[in-house]
C-alpha cells in the first residue's frame, strides 16, 4: 500500500452549459470536482501533484479546501488552456506541499463543460461533445521515490433525466410520489421528449394524482407501466413530472422494489436522440 495516494471524485453526468463564454444564459450547470489527496503514514510527507481535467471541461473561479492542511490551497495553481504551453486541458498543480501524518486533504472546484471540444488551445472550439460522450480526468501525486495515479470519468449530456423520490424506506399499504425532472443542456432544444416509468409488480400508480397526465397506462408481466409526452424543452429549460404510487399489502417486508425509468428526446440541432435512463429503489420496512 502506498503511504500517499491521491483519488478524483467527478459527477457521473454532465449537462452541457453553465458559465460559457459569449452566452446571454444564466449559469444553470455547475457542477463539483474534488481532488482527495491521502497520506496513510505516521510522517509528514512532502508531495507535489497534478490533476488534467477533461477536454471541454472548464474551471468557475471557486476553489475550496478541506483538512488539515489549509496552506495548501495558497499554493494550488489552475492551468487554464493555454497556446504556451500546447495544452487543450484545464491543469490543476501544486508543488512542495507537506501532508500531516493519517491526514485526508480535499480540494473542490466549481466546473461546467462546454459544447465542444477545446482545439488549439482554444475552449469551445472544436467539434461538438456528442451526449453521453466520456470526459476523463486524470491525477499523478508524487511522493518522495513513488508516483501513485488516478482517473475519473463522466458523461456529456445534452439532455438528461433526474428522478427523485419523498422516501427511500417506506411501509406496506403506504403511498409515496416520484418527481421526473426532465432537463436540457445550454445549447440544444429538444423536441419529442418522452418518459417511461416501469413500476415493480409490488407497487401500483395512483389514478389522477399526476401533474401531467400520462399518456399511457397498462399493465405487463405483471408491472405497470405508464407513459408521458412531455413535449419540447428550450435551451436549460427544466419540467417535472410528480405523481404518487402505493405500495400493495401483500408485500413482504425488507423487499426492495425497483422502479425504472427511460426517457428519449431529438436534440434539435444534431437531430441526434439523447436517450436517458436510471433506477430508483424503494425499501419496504
Amino acid at each position: 500500500m502506498k503511504e500517499c495516494t491521491i483519488s478524483i471524485n467527478a459527477p457521473k453526468k454532465i449537462l452541457k452549459g453553465a458559465g460559457v463564454p459569449n452566452t446571454s444564459f444564466i449559469p444553470a450547470y455547475i457542477y463539483k470536482l474534488s481532488i482527495e489527496l491521502k497520506n496513510n503514514s505516521e510522517q509528514i510527507k512532502l508531495c507535489s501533484f497534478s490533476s488534467t481535467l477533461g477536454n471541454g471541461i472548464r474551471y468557475l473561479n471557486s476553489i475550496e479546501h478541506s483538512g488539515p492542511d489549509s496552506i495548501i490551497l495558497k499554493k494550488v495553481n489552475i492551468l487554464e488552456p493555454s497556446s504556451e504551453i500546447g495544452s487543450n486541458n484545464v491543469i490543476v498543480f501544486a508543488n512542495n506541499i507537506n501532508l500531516s501524518p493519517n491526514s485526508v486533504n480535499v480540494i473542490t472546484l466549481d466546473i461546467a463543460l462546454c459544447d465542444k471540444l477545446t482545439v488549439n488551445s482554444t475552449e469551445n472550439s472544436g467539434d461538438k461533445i456528442p451526449h453521453k460522450n466520456k470526459i476523463h480526468f486524470y491525477g499523478h501525486l508524487i511522493c518522495e521515490d513513488t508516483v501513485d495515479s488516478c482517473s475519473a470519468s463522466s458523461h456529456a449530456h445534452d439532455y438528461e433525466m433526474i428522478v427523485k423520490c419523498d422516501n427511500e424506506t417506506i411501509k406496506k399499504d403506504e403511498t409515496t410520489k416520484f418527481y421526473v425532472h426532465c432537463n436540457t443542456g445550454q445549447y440544444d432544444m429538444a423536441r419529442s421528449v418522452y418518459v417511461r416509468s416501469i413500476l415493480d409488480e409490488g407497487l401500483e400508480f395512483v389514478g389522477d394524482s399526476s401533474n401531467l397526465q400520462p399518456r399511457n397506462v397498462y399493465t405487463f408481466n405483471g408491472k405497470t407501466i405508464l407513459k408521458w409526452d412531455v413535449g419540447s424543452l428550450q435551451p436549460s429549460e427544466s419540467k417535472r413530472i410528480g405523481y404518487m404510487v402505493k405500495v400493495k399489502n401483500d408485500v413482504e417486508s425488507g423487499r426492495i422494489l425497483k422502479t425504472k425509468f427511460n426517457s428519449n428526446c431529438v436534440n434539435n440541432s444534431e437531430y441526434t436522440q439523447c436517450p436517458s435512463s436510471c433506477e430508483y429503489n424503494l425499501i419496504i420496512e
